[in-house]
């Protein structure tokens, strides 16, 4: 084929939404088809999680190429890409849709065969705001990789797995309940997947159970307003998130206890 035709073709391609008449051949779920390698890395946590994507190539002799990397949209958003090893001509297309996946697309034709190695793309993404834990899958789509008329990669589809979300939230559990000169104490057992607890208190176990203190940083809150020769029943949810996005835990079992000596004035 000449070369300012294929040129032309494989930058025309990746400008299409679908790539429609291409043949899928394998589907390597380790992401990893030599020299091609995909790697998936992962900071924060809930609304703050980054999802960083990578797409490298071992030392190898190229001339073009064409890659599709697909993500779900209503779980993951792209927010950026780069690309590393320069090429004559590359093409990157962020709107390429295939089916119900979004995806960023990106092709590349050397001037003359070329041996390369690196990163050939990075994306990064963010994940949906109150997006309940689960997986998702990146795919990524090598539409093919030559050198000249000699295939590297023929058609192949790499998939990476990637946890994101809002991990779930255990029961908070009261572990300890006590009454010095201040008041009563009220401990419970700390789950690092929350971002404070909610305290309720109520005088009778099955009454109604009022909200006293939102706590974070804390795994333990101490209750001023209580009255001598009262039982009192407490009970703690955890929650993830800040104002419409926030998810609570399920109630702690209520635990009581009656007060018997409030700042040493009682006895």
């Amino acid at each position: 084929m000449n070369k300012s035709i294929k040129r032309a073709v494989v930058l025309t391609l990746t400008a299409l939404t679908v790539f429609t008449s291409t043949p899928y051949t394998n589907v390597a779920k380790a992401a990893n088809v030599a020299p091609v390698h995909t790697t998936v890395k992962s900071t924060g946590k809930a609304d703050s999680q980054k999802i960083t994507y990578k797409l490298t190539l071992d030392k190898t002799t190229v001339t073009d190429g064409r890659v599709a990397v697909e993500y779900d949209p209503n779980v993951l958003v792209l927010k950026s890409d780069s690309e590393g090893i320069k090429f004559s001509d590359v093409d990157v297309n962020k709107n390429y849709v295939n089916e119900e996946a979004k995806g960023i697309a990106y092709a590349f034709v050397n001037d003359a065969p070329k041996t390369a190695a690196g990163t050939l793309m990075t994306v990064q993404f963010t994940v949906k705001a109150g997006l309940k834990a689960q997986d998702t899958t990146i795919k990524t789509k090598i539409l093919g990789l030559n050198n000249e008329a000699t295939d590297v990669v023929a058609a192949t589809d790499m998939e990476d797995a990637v946890s994101v979300g809002r991990p779930i939230l255990s029961t908070p559990k009261i572990n300890g309940i006590s009454q010095t000169i201040l008041g009563v104490y009220v401990k419970w057992s700390k789950d690092a997947n929350a971002d404070g607890y909610v305290v309720y208190r109520s005088t009778s176990k099955d009454g109604k159970y009022s909200k006293i203190a939102t706590v974070s940083g804390l795994n333990g809150f101490w209750d001023f307003t209580v009255a001598n020769n009262k039982t009192y029943y407490y009970k703690v949810v955890s929650y993830q998130g800040s104002g419409k996005t926030r998810v609570y835990s399920e109630e702690s079992a209520p635990v009581s206890i009656k007060v018997k000596k409030f700042f040493g004035w009682f006895s």
